[in-house]
């Protein structure tokens, strides 16, 4: 249990340390990287717990591997290493690993911008790139992404006690009833709670390091004196999933503290401090993107009939499963609360960008309830195997697995007008399984500097003064 959680936060707070020595000047980041290593080590507690004996989880026995090697099959399914033919998100996603390979860091640019940008789920493959080459970088990107799911499931196996390869194909399944939201026609991006699949494939970036971090949270086993700096790291790879799931974090942070097990002087911990002084460091850096004032606000939710379909047919269809066990639970009460919730808010209007990235620890903290269900109630598995089948989650994956190479591209593309015609199930087959925009993303070529292009202002920034005072720009 000891090398999980080490592990953990080392996955975490890896990138962190490397962005500081990157990006920051000595003067803050030397005693901001002490600060931190005295709130990783000093404990905060009072005296230890009395928590039920947990059975050991080593990291490796014989179902590690096999579950390893999936998560590896599936980072590279969805894109990530460019070695298949990949979703469009992957434009901005290829670029942005290049350009931390062949750029000096901090990366800035020759109009005098600099990348603004959530880069930390490519900073260990981009340090290694920088010494074997972009190559290397691309495959260490899978590992790591790989690593990061694999460390995900075993907080998922410690939360349900038992270590299953099963909670590996709930983790990928898991996700809103997409293909009966599509058959009724519903407006899936007015909730876009959508699932893991669809997560890893578009933003594995941000979205594999929310899902660990409160999935980890959720398990109960996390360190109070880590919570603060692991939720500010959670900001450092995706600042809207840390606004979604900031209710979670403060719920467990205060029922730890109410249950008295901890110092009631956890607020002068060196933990604390450093996760303040962190998370203030990345708030500047990210306001001082060059991109137009986002519109923000509350919007009417819960006012058409499809509303409460969608919220129905998403995450709080499996909250039924797991009421019985967790109905006295503050965090799963705070986590039905909180999906609820966000539908109300808004971020970037059309697409809601709040809920496409605060859904996350929602989402990760509903599939640990769900994964402790799964184990515990034997009855319960194929009822919820059967909502995970008919939902199918990762039917916008699909495609982009089927025509992850070309050959099978080119099999499933539908045949010329004057042929003649395939049969019905043939013709429903590849309007499933065909994707046409699915190709090696390489528009933007090696680098995130283009003036012209629409979405740049959105991943550069101009260094104010007060900036540089903490960056090295």
């Amino acid at each position: 249990m000891t090398a999980l959680k080490w592990h953990s936060c080392a996955w975490l707070l890896l990138p962190v340390l490397i962005f500081m020595a990157g990006w920051m000047h000595w003067y803050i980041a030397f005693p901001l990287a002490l600060l931190l290593a005295a709130g990783l080590m000093i404990p905060g507690r009072k005296k230890s717990p009395e928590k039920p004996p947990l059975p050991a989880f080593p990291l490796f026995t014989r179902s590690s591997f096999p579950a390893l090697a999936a998560f590896i099959a599936l980072m590279v399914l969805s894109g990530w290493g460019e070695w298949v033919n990949q979703h469009p998100d992957h434009i901005v996603r290829n670029a942005c690993l290049s350009e931390l390979v062949t750029s000096p860091w901090p990366v800035v640019f020759p109009d005098g911008d600099v990348l603004i940008y959530n880069t930390g789920f490519w900073l260990v493959p981009a340090l290694a790139g920088k010494l074997a080459g972009l190559d290397a970088a691309r495959a260490l990107l899978v590992l790591w992404g790989a690593w990061g799911l694999f460390l995900s499931w075993l907080w998922l196996c410690v939360f349900s006690g038992r270590r299953s390869l099963m909670l590996a194909l709930l983790m990928v399944m898991f996700g809103s009833l997409l293909n009966l939201q599509c058959g009724l026609g519903l407006d899936t991006l007015r909730l876009h709670y959508f699932g893991t699949a669809e997560q890893i494939m578009c933003s594995a970036n941000a979205s594999i390091p929310v899902m660990l971090f409160f999935i980890f949270l959720a398990s109960g086993r996390m360190p109070v004196n880590w919570l603060p700096l692991l939720f500010a790291a959670t900001a450092f790879y995706s600042p809207l999933a840390a606004i979604g799931g900031l209710p979670l974090a403060v719920c467990q942070w205060l029922r730890q503290w109410k249950d008295n097990r901890f110092s009631r002087r956890i607020l002068l911990h060196p933990s604390f401090s450093a996760a303040v002084i962190l998370g203030m460091c990345f708030l500047l850096y990210y306001m001082a993107v060059n991109a137009p004032s986002s519109q923000m606000g509350i919007r009417g939710f819960y006012t058409r009939p499809g509303d409460f379909l969608l919220v129905g047919t998403s995450f709080l269809l499996y909250a039924l499963f797991c009421w019985r066990d967790f109905r006295r639970n503050p965090l799963f009460i705070c986590t039905l609360a909180t999906g609820l919730a966000l539908p109300f808010f808004y971020i970037n209007g059309d697409a809601n960008d709040l809920l496409c990235k605060g859904c996350v620890p929602v989402m990760s903290c509903m599939l640990a309830f769900l994964a402790a269900t799964w184990i515990w109630h034997p009855g319960h598995r194929i009822w919820i195997g059967l909502v995970l089948a008919l939902g199918l989650a990762p039917i916008l994956n699909i495609p982009y697995y089927c025509c992850s190479f070309s050959s099978f591209q080119t099999y499933l593309a539908p045949p010329d007008p004057d042929k003649k015609p395939p049969s019905l199930l043939l013709r429903e087959w590849r309007q499933l399984t065909y994707a046409p925009q699915a190709r090696h993303q390489d528009e933007w070529g090696q680098t995130m500097h283009h003036p012209g292009h629409r979405w740049y202002p959105y991943y550069s920034g101009t260094p104010r003064p007060w900036l540089r005072f903490i960056y090295r720009f």
